[in-house]
């Protein structure tokens, strides 16, 4: 992962491709601060520090800001399924074929969040974040031209909502609209600025501009000068404070679900790149273990970059249900969806067992709150002097998941995931064992064969499912990668049957040749 010292030796030694982006950042920073200062001197405002002592966290706006931004992020998850995005995230930067369909695309997907925002402000009265994510995710994508065409609209769009989405009139004019909620509301004005920084920077950094310092940095300074710009000419800038934490931490929850999403499209990629080079390898008499070395490890890094985009928003919905019914619950399931994100972006090769178990406990605090009694958990942890063992990371999260998605979640009365780690001689056991509906392990170990259907999951009385797979990659990659490190033996243990539950094993030696 990218880190600040590393940042800066690498801006350091490419100082002379940062002259020009860094005056162009310059001179836009400061001419919108003079207009910040004009604007200030219009209205004769004198803004309160004493107003910053309203700084908090309130879950009842972090509730607001989940719902203004679930629309949008679910718009960027389509369009991240599409062949444009993944030859955008996948380049230095746009092709001039891709310009005008990405410009388009970006658009079109703020203009519908911005009629799902209206809408939602009209129906509580309330919103909590500006509406500068998406402005920052086009600015990382196609570089100021598309930040700048996406930071317009969001200008126009954010005056529009002040104008009309508040307050009662009985009389609209354009003149007033343009004058006092567009040129003269630095909220909007600061969304052009976003577009222009954000992308500026985003060209000279390439392929760099997705790392996760950048990005969530990019998306944390729109806000702060969105603040620090409201505070120069606003008068009412107490009703900012009270949103600032809460709208700022969803939109950093949502730029971390971006580059998830970029994250899991680069890995398909890699894969893709690296199956066509397996044929090459093949050709020049590479060793097959090579390649299949070089194959786990690139689906290693898809399993560690995929957070499951529905898993994120139905966690999300179960967070906004508790923010009104139990705002504790709802802090404590933020900070599991944190832990989450931050494993699923700085994960290693090996792990310790405690840091593998914690991040499967965080997993399951979300799927309990989301099922409630439906998922019951038992834990059996009889190594406990083994807490700080190495073992190979995300092998028992995938399958407990697979017990949760495959198997409990497809009960109507839902079932038990049973999970026990022990030490067997000199080996480590971890066993997961789920009551559901079980599957064909001998058809899952063969794989679909050319012109047949994928195993379908089955319901406890061996019904298939329609349209549900049986246990997914994570399954095979945690097989494919025991077998890599330990050898034949030590592959995954799966004992199933259709309507009989699923019990899977696994072996790590306490001691390596």
């Amino acid at each position: 992962m990218i880190t600040a010292n590393s940042l800066t030796t690498w801006v350091r030694r490419d100082w002379l491709g940062w002259k020009r982006p860094f005056f162009l950042i310059t001179l836009t920073t400061l001419l919108t601060f003079l207009w910040a200062l004009f604007v200030r001197a219009s209205f004769g405002v004198a803004s309160s520090w004493q107003s910053l002592r309203l700084l908090g966290f309130n879950p009842y706006y972090v509730g607001i800001a989940a719902q203004e931004l679930i629309i949008p992020l679910v718009l960027v998850y389509f369009f991240s399924r599409t062949p444009l995005f993944r030859r955008v995230v996948t380049s230095h930067s746009v092709a001039a074929d891709d310009f005008l369909p990405l410009l388009g695309a970006l658009l079109l997907i703020q203009a519908l969040a911005f009629l799902y925002r209206f809408g939602l402000i009209s129906l509580i009265h309330e919103q909590a974040t500006l509406g500068f994510l998406l402005v920052v995710i086009a600015a990382l994508l196609g570089g100021w031209r598309v930040g700048l065409g996406v930071g317009l609209l969001t200008m126009l769009a954010i005056g529009l909502v002040e104008y009309v989405g508040f307050d009662g009139r009985d009389v609209y004019a354009v003149s007033e609209y343009v004058e006092y909620f567009v040129l003269k509301y630095m909220g909007a004005l600061t969304a052009v600025w976003v577009g222009l920084v954000v992308g500026f920077a985003a060209e000279q950094l390439g392929e760099q501009r997705f790392r996760p310092l950048v990005a969530l940095g990019a998306a944390l300074a729109a806000e702060l000068a969105a603040f620090g710009f409201l505070f120069l000419t606003l008068d009412y800038f107490d009703y900012y404070v009270e949103r600032f934490i809460p709208g700022t931490a969803m939109t950093v929850v949502g730029m971390a679900a971006f580059l998830l999403m970029v994250r899991a499209v680069q890995d398909e990629e890699n894969r893709r790149r690296a199956e066509a080079a397996q044929l090459e390898l093949a050709q020049t008499n590479l060793t097959l273990t090579q390649t299949q070395l070089a194959l786990a490890q690139a689906e290693l890094r898809a399993l560690q970059a995929q957070i499951n985009p529905h898993f994120f928003f139905n966690s999300l919905n179960t967070i906004r249900y508790f923010i009104r019914t139990d705002p504790d619950v709802a802090r404590s399931l933020l900070i599991k969806l944190s832990e989450i994100f931050q494993r699923a972006l700085s994960a290693g090769e090996t792990v310790a067992l405690r840091e593998e178990i914690s991040h499967v406990e965080a997993y399951l605090a979300l799927e309990k709150a989301r099922l409630d009694e439906r998922l019951q958990v038992v834990w059996t942890n009889l190594a406990k002097n083994l807490q700080d063992h190495p073992i190979p990371t995300l092998v028992l999260q995938p399958i407990v998941e697979n017990a949760v998605i495959h198997g409990v979640s497809k009960k109507t009365e839902g079932g038990v995931v049973h999970i026990v780690i022990t030490r067997v001689g000199e080996e480590l056991l971890l066993q997961v064992e789920d009551d559901g509906p079980g599957f064909d392990v001998a058809r899952w170990r063969r794989g679909p064969q050319p012109g047949e259907e994928p195993e379908p999951a089955r319901t406890d009385t061996g019904t298939m499912i329609p349209g549900i797979p049986a246990p997914s990659i994570g399954l095979r990659n945690v097989d494919e990668r025991l077998r890599l490190l330990y050898g034949e033996p030590y592959r995954l243990a799966i004992e199933s049957e259709p309507g009989q539950g699923t019990r899977v094993m696994i072996r790590v030696p306490l001691k390596r040749e």
